[in-house]
């Protein structure tokens, strides 16, 4: 398991919104110079270059060109696959950067190649590329016409029931969320100040990382991580990695019915988004019962801004509505949901990943 300083390192938050605008300024120029036919052409076709990122994280192609280069011979025989097939796949790629052809057929990895390795995010990405994950995706046109989540049930219990029943699928999402907060943990350590809170809930928090990361920087506090059963099983590996058993611990329940008591910080990231506003008031709800005077609550979420640029928040806005009936939230509707919750809004802190942390506080009722 990995240790705080080997999580990714970011450049500081104004460098990245510079090179953000850099980056989007070169992309609309392309677009301008390109015909139309052939923007949608290129855009629409990334699908398949996303399922051929999905068939190598599947291989483990990445951990294999860890120490040195193969030939697709070799890699097809180390992966029980057709040779000719899977050198068609890895040529693809190398177009992209992902992988580095040589002479000889040969293979060697490269930067965008790393994130495909077992201990980066290739959990993360493989969710992402089963082919039910395609299937719900084929299927938007009938979330646009009825409004509802391909399973055509509200909220997510359906989408996280399914999960839970099924054991590999369960772990993989653990794992893949997992993967997603090593990405996001140091954004997030760098923004808010952790030290002063001596007991930290983490609400939903799966197999315990952000909170482990957090405590091994605030060495005095202590913290529970809190999911459902089969989440939290997988928290103790991380708590021992972490030699934090005298301070930290997991808990299982059912956010739906009950939160531990007694935090002076409670966080939930990556949680809210899963769920419509119905069921985000009763989760926010068993929270607020459970904070004492003086908590603190830190909501880990997209905010969506109003305009037109390119946003990582309103593509996973459209990933929530089909699969969990879910939704990312502007400003304006986080105000207006933990309002109805019975919380104030404090301060937003931007972060170099897509997430922001809202900071709210207990209201008056």
């Amino acid at each position: 398991m990995k240790r705080e300083n080997e999580f990714p390192v970011y450049p500081p938050l104004l460098f990245v919104r510079i090179t953000e605008k850099i980056r989007y300024f070169f992309l609309r120029l392309n677009r301008r110079f390109t015909h139309p036919n052939v923007v949608l052409w290129e855009m629409v076709h990334n699908f398949w270059l996303a399922a051929g990122i999905g068939v190598v994280a599947e291989l483990g192609i990445a951990d294999l060109l860890k120490e040195g280069t193969h030939t697709v011979d070799e890699l097809a025989e180390l992966t029980g696959t057709d040779r000719g097939a899977l050198y068609r796949v890895m040529r693809m790629l190398a177009t992209q950067g992902i992988f580095k052809e040589i002479r000889g057929k040969r293979f060697v990895s490269t930067p965008l190649a790393q994130p495909l390795r077992e201990d980066q995010i290739r959990d993360l990405l493989l969710l992402h590329m089963t082919p039910r994950h395609f299937q719900m995706f084929g299927e938007m046109i009938t979330c646009v016409r009825t409004g509802k989540n391909v399973s055509g049930k509200p909220g997510g219990s359906a989408l996280f029931d399914h999960i839970g029943n099924d054991e590999q699928r369960n772990e993989r999402f653990n794992k893949a969320m997992t993967s997603a907060t090593r990405m996001q943990a140091s954004a997030i350590l760098s923004v808010f100040p952790f030290k002063g809170y001596r007991k930290i809930i983490d609400v939903g928090g799966g197999q315990g990382l952000l909170l482990a990361a957090i405590l091994h920087r605030n060495r005095q506090a202590g913290g529970v991580v809190f999911d459902l059963p089969k989440s939290v099983a997988y928290a103790g590996d991380v708590i021992n990695s972490y030699s934090l058993g005298d301070r930290m611990r997991a808990e299982g329940g059912d956010f739906f019915k009950k939160v531990p008591a007694g935090g002076d910080l409670y966080i939930m990231k990556s949680i809210l988004h899963d769920w419509d506003d119905d069921a985000s008031l009763k989760i926010l709800g068993n929270v607020r019962d459970a904070m004492g005077e003086g908590s603190r609550l830190l909501v880990i979420d997209s905010v969506l801004d109003e305009g037109n640029r390119p946003s990582f928040g309103k593509m996973t806005d459209i990933l929530m509505m089909i699969s969990a009936g879910g939704k990312e939230r502007t400003r304006t509707e986080w105000d207006t949901l933990l309002g109805r919750a019975g919380f104030r809004i404090r301060k937003v802190h931007a972060t170099v990943s897509p997430h922001s942390i809202i900071e709210a506080d207990r209201a008056e009722r």
